[in-house]
């Protein structure tokens, strides 16, 4: 090749050089054009994914999607902002002041006070009272304890223990039903006046005298020996009789309320609470 081409390709080479060098971006412009160093397949986040983009008006949309397990989550967390008042009474639920529900209605009526569905002073102060009958920490709400104790007052009609209740009539009912219940499933036992075995008034007389008075032997004189009362004025642990056609008494047992009672009934069938079967009974009070 000739000198003279050689020197045109070389001039022209160093011509190309030098206009690429002076287009190549530097600093900042620089920066625009470099490729991201993000490597290819980075997790994106796994709680949601956000995207934004401009409407043609000028105006902005937005779409959200969540994974399944933020919308488990979310269901969880709802769940748990139901109101306590409202929780079934099972789960014993921690009821507190200003409460409301249904479950703070089952609450007052166990008080024996008007069930209005909110917990309030007046039940804040009669469950003190109540929590302090029974030995129970007098906390002013409803705790686990609280619900196992005013659970069975309820069933057994006895709202006050014998820590503090509003009177000494009171308290000696509350334990007569106590020590009636614990013989529940001791078998009958004609003349029986002991664990091993009762007939109706040697019970009646066992669990009288636990509770801190005595009876008479037989359901006549126990009959003789009380205050006479009405059905309407009977409370739980006062005692019933069974009348025969012609007056005499024949049968007695422990009044649980509810035209219920505690009773060694017959041969075969062991202390258990049961229905009242007639009308043809008489009430007394020790």
């Amino acid at each position: 090749m000739p000198v003279t081409a050689r020197r045109t390709s070389l001039l022209r080479a160093v011509s190309q050089t030098a206009e690429s060098s002076t287009n190549r971006p530097t600093g900042r412009t620089l920066a625009k054009h470099r490729r991201s160093t993000t490597r290819p397949g980075t997790p994106r986040a796994a709680a949601a994914v956000l995207t934004v983009g401009l409407a043609v008006g000028g105006g902005a949309a937005l779409t959200v999607s969540t994974t399944p397990a933020a919308s488990a989550a979310t269901t969880s967390a709802t769940a748990t902002t139901t109101p306590r008042g409202y929780w079934s009474i099972p789960s014993k639920p921690l009821l507190r002041f200003r409460d409301r529900g249904p479950t703070v209605k089952y609450v007052q009526r166990a008080l024996h006070l008007g069930p209005d569905g909110y917990f309030g002073t007046s039940t804040v102060r009669v469950l003190k009272k109540f929590q302090t009958s029974w030995g129970l920490k007098a906390t002013g709400y409803m705790d686990k304890k609280t619900w196992g104790r005013l659970t069975w007052a309820a069933k057994h009609k006895v709202l006050y223990g014998k820590y503090g209740a509003s009177s000494g009539t009171t308290t000696f009912r509350a334990k007569v039903l106590r020590e009636a219940a614990k013989l529940k499933g001791t078998p009958y036992r004609y003349g029986g006046t002991t664990t091993r075995g009762f007939d109706c008034s040697g019970y009646t007389g066992f669990v009288y005298k636990k509770a801190g008075k005595k009876l008479p032997r037989t359901s006549r004189q126990q009959y003789s020996a009380t205050k006479h009362i009405s059905r309407k004025t009977a409370k739980p642990g006062d005692l019933v009789f069974f009348r025969n056609g012609g007056g005499g008494v024949y049968h007695v047992g422990i009044y649980a309320g509810g035209n219920m009672l505690w009773h060694a009934s017959k041969p075969g069938t062991p202390v258990r609470k049961a229905k009242i079967w007639t009308s043809s009974v008489a009430f007394g009070r020790v």
